[in-house]
């Protein structure tokens, strides 16, 4: 039994946020990238802080969270990771829910190719009042050289998800042929003219910052007929890497063919996105994977 006096005052709330371990933050960072006019684009925020970002709750996995961005920026997130890496982690001073409190925080990168045409954003994101949502697609030529900037602190993990992309296609050159199976067309090269933003969705989006259009209102892309060229095979993997290096495109092609996925058709076919230069015809091959 307590000899001491009880004491009268209230006790004061706390919120759970507040009562939170700091050690328990870690933010899950999401670098997506995507094939438009054989070129490789990477997803960022509109504006100088690169990817989008968000705090994994204590409740849920880091998978979980980047399944969360997805999820909440593209329309077919279940079907739209075609493989997944992983950077390591990082410790950062981050600012802890808005308090002026400076916390040190864990930080995950992960970086996803998606599948072929799966890079479609929900109708009217971009009037979203989040500002992690505010994204749009840049080349990644773009992103090297400079001509669009992202922050420093931003930078390196974007370039180190950048790296262990191109490291992944060399090693694995039947990702490139997986893709193009899977590719219906050629996705063609938009930056701000996005479908997402043109006056059809807008105008009926702008009684309300916050509306977004049924999913409805778009299809899914369709899927290849799981049928290639060694053409395509060569433009998408000249597509990961920068211009200025150099490929042996002979050694390119026996190393497709040495993966022993490939079935010879007694066919040739024009490749895709190049359907008006009659001379881009190529002997076609069904992919067994």
């Amino acid at each position: 039994m307590s000899i001491l006096p009880k004491s009268n005052g209230s006790i004061a709330a706390q919120s759970s946020r507040d009562a939170t371990p700091c050690r328990l933050i870690v933010t899950a960072g999401l670098v997506a990238f995507a094939i438009r006019d054989w070129s490789l684009w990477v997803l960022l925020r509109v504006g100088p802080w690169g990817p989008p970002m968000r705090l994994v709750l204590a409740s849920e996995t880091v998978s979980e969270a980047i399944d969360r961005s997805l999820d909440a920026l593209l329309l077919w997130p279940a079907q739209a990771a075609l493989f997944r890496l992983k950077a390591g982690w990082q410790e950062q001073q981050v600012h802890v829910w808005g308090r002026a409190e400076q916390g040190s925080a864990i930080s995950l990168m992960h970086s996803v190719l998606l599948r072929a045409n799966r890079d479609e954003l929900r109708p009217n994101l971009h009037l979203q009042p989040i500002p992690s949502l505010h994204v749009r697609w840049f080349p990644v030529t773009e992103v090297e050289s400079g001509r669009h900037s992202i922050d420093a602190e931003v930078l390196p993990s974007v370039l180190s998800a950048l790296a262990m992309l191109r490291s992944h296609i060399e090693r694995e050159p039947e990702l490139i042929l997986r893709y193009l199976a899977d590719m219906g067309t050629m996705k063609t090269a938009q930056t701000d003219d996005e479908w997402w933003m043109q006056q059809g969705y807008s105008s009926a989006a702008s009684q309300s910052s916050k509306a977004t259009l049924p999913l409805s209102v778009v299809r899914e892309p369709a899927v290849g007929d799981g049928v290639l060229t060694l053409a395509e095979a060569s433009l998408l993997y000249r597509a990961f890497f920068s211009g200025d290096e150099r490929v042996d495109q002979s050694s390119l092609r026996r190393r497709f063919l040495a993966t022993n996925r490939l079935e010879g058709l007694d066919e040739d076919r024009p490749v895709r996105g190049r359907e008006l230069e009659w001379r881009r015809i190529s002997k076609a091959y069904r992919y067994l994977g």
